[in-house]
């Protein structure tokens, strides 16, 4: 769950996104975690399905679509948190950012999944049935993809080449900050995680946690979660603080992803944690929606 502010003591979140987040996490306890999500890694396309009919029955992206902006930016926390299947990370923030009724009524029925980017280089266009590109849909049939070496194998970034696509009406600021706000629940669930193991490791007969090296790590990542967080949360009533805020999230929450891998020590770089995990997708969504990347520089075709 999104935790309380830290940097703002009257920041509350409304009676309406307490019952939507107690939702999702009910849901999302019961019928999915990193094992599952590590099969999808291995191509098992059948609980990407499941899961997408499930979060479909919750009716959780009408409501993201008609939701005061920071209602949304709250909900896409937890999502990231919970490491879905890229695919439907994505259509999650396409219904927000899309605002198109008739493209709106196919994803919220759960007819079609869709792949955001705004270049042609879009991660998880080989699983959609659309592909937004900035303000262009294209349907993944008219499209000719090439798949490249990608973080995030539930995620594969891929060049999509089209001649035909239709032009529709999208909100890329709420894009890139509910983008931004899904590289934060991942920042935070590898915050809770660290925090967690320096309470529990021992070494010299002493939690680790105990120990002024740690101690300042964990303090200083939580200060970086909790300063990307409040920036997050300014924008989505202040619209303009938009790119700011995907700024720093993209700049903070890697780095805070790999500060808590070294709290872990030795076992933090191995695949027997999920740090690594939360690393790559970060990664991947901080070079959407990234004006400064150019985003061909870091692929290898498959």
């Amino acid at each position: 769950m999104v935790n309380p502010m830290l940097l703002d003591p009257t920041f509350e979140m409304s009676d309406d996104v307490k019952l939507i987040l107690g939702s999702i996490k009910e849901l999302l306890d019961s019928k999915w975690d990193t094992k599952k999500f590590r099969s999808v890694l291995e191509g098992n396309k059948e609980l990407t399905e499941q899961l997408w009919k499930d979060i479909i029955k919750l009716e959780i992206l009408p409501y993201i679509s008609n939701s005061p902006l920071r209602d949304a930016v709250i909900i896409n926390e937890l999502i990231g948190s919970k490491l879905l299947p890229g695919i439907i990370a994505s259509s999650v923030v396409a219904s927000r950012g899309i605002k198109s009724k008739d493209i709106l009524d196919k994803l919220f029925s759960g007819e079609v999944k869709i792949a955001v980017s705004d270049s042609n280089y879009v991660p998880g266009a080989d699983q959609a049935d659309l592909i937004l590109i900035d303000n262009t849909i294209v349907k993944r049939k008219d499209a000719e993809l090439k798949s490249f070496n990608s973080l995030d194998n539930s995620m594969k970034i891929n060049e999509v080449k089209h001649n035909a696509g239709e032009n529709v009406q999208v909100n890329n600021a709420e894009i890139s900050i509910l983008f931004a706000s899904q590289m934060l629940g991942h920042g935070q669930e590898v915050l809770n995680m660290a925090v967690k193991y320096s309470k529990e490791r021992i070494a010299f007969g002493k939690p680790i946690g105990s120990y002024q090296a740690i101690k300042h790590r964990v303090v200083n990542d939580a200060v970086d979660v909790e300063l990307v967080r409040s920036i997050i949360l300014e924008a989505s009533d202040n619209i303009k603080y938009v790119w700011l805020a995907k700024e720093l999230a993209n700049k903070k929450i890697p780095k805070v992803i790999l500060s808590g891998i070294q709290v872990h020590g030795g076992i933090g770089f191995t695949d027997d944690m999920d740090i690594h995990l939360h690393l790559k997708r970060s990664l991947t969504l901080s070079k959407i929606y990234n004006g400064k990347v150019d985003i061909s520089e870091f692929l290898q075709s498959l």
